[in-house]
């Protein structure tokens, strides 16, 4: 069967303990980016490296390392519909931390539903939450081994606005702890409180890369148009709202 190019010869550093944002037109790439950079989805050419090491050829030990060490929350949730939402939660914790009592586990996994105020889904099942509840927990998933490069897809995306503050809320926490986060988003509050770096992409490739200042300042009008969308300001940056937004959530 035929297939396409999702990506593009494309070169892209992730700096150690920063935060990068993802943002393109719908289909440009931005998930796929993100699955690829996270070693889900291999790519068919060139290589993945993890603090200069090929995802692909590291040893079983140092790839068992690399796992541990981050989270992903899908776009999707991808939630096991079979199993409850505790029994998500705990999952990363049995296949990272095995060594690890059942008595602890559940004392994780409660921390981590009333932290994010969902203190009474544990015994649920994800069919019976709500889409943004689903994605939530999905998150909470992400974060509950404590990763030191954390991966977010639309975190916010269908998620009402009280979860989404308190989404948004707890990614500023862990940012403010020095964790790595690539994040593909489009909602511009969550940009302004998390990129310190923002990538571009159209069609698969590259348009431009940096600091958040230097692309939010770019002239190249593939850029402003992907920041327009965001930020629903078609003519002019001259207003600079996304530094109003900055100025009320400092990176």
């Amino acid at each position: 069967m035929g297939g396409y190019e999702v990506l593009r010869e494309l070169s892209i550093s992730f700096p150690s303990g920063k935060s990068t944002v993802i943002m393109g037109p719908s289909g440009c790439g931005k998930s796929t980016l993100l699955k690829v950079a996270a070693g889900l989805i291999p790519p068919d050419r060139g290589s993945v490296l993890y603090q200069g090491d090929d995802l692909y050829w590291m040893s079983e030990r140092r790839t068992r390392e690399m796992r541990r060490a981050n989270g992903f929350a899908f776009q999707d949730a991808a939630l096991w519909e079979n199993k409850s939402i505790g029994e998500n939660l705990a999952l990363p914790l049995r296949v990272h931390y095995p060594h690890l009592s059942e008595k602890e586990l559940t004392h994780r996994v409660t921390r981590m539903l009333e932290s994010g105020g969902l203190s009474e889904a544990a015994p649920l099942r994800p069919a019976q939450l709500s889409g943004g509840e689903r994605k939530f927990v999905s998150f909470l998933r992400a974060v509950i081994i404590e990763p030191s490069l954390l991966f977010l897809d639309s975190p916010t995306g269908t998620v009402d606005p009280s979860l989404a503050e308190r989404l948004t809320a707890m990614i500023r926490d862990i940012k403010s702890k020095g964790c790595t986060i690539i994040a593909v988003t489009h909602d511009r509050r969550l940009v302004s409180t998390l990129a310190d770096r923002l990538v571009i992409l159209t069609a698969g490739t590259l348009v431009e890369e940096g600091d958040f200042d230097t692309v939010k300042n770019s002239s190249d009008p593939r850029t402003r148009g992907v920041l327009a969308e965001v930020l629903g300001e078609i003519a002019s940056f001259d207003t600079d709202v996304l530094t109003l937004l900055d100025e009320d959530n400092p990176r």
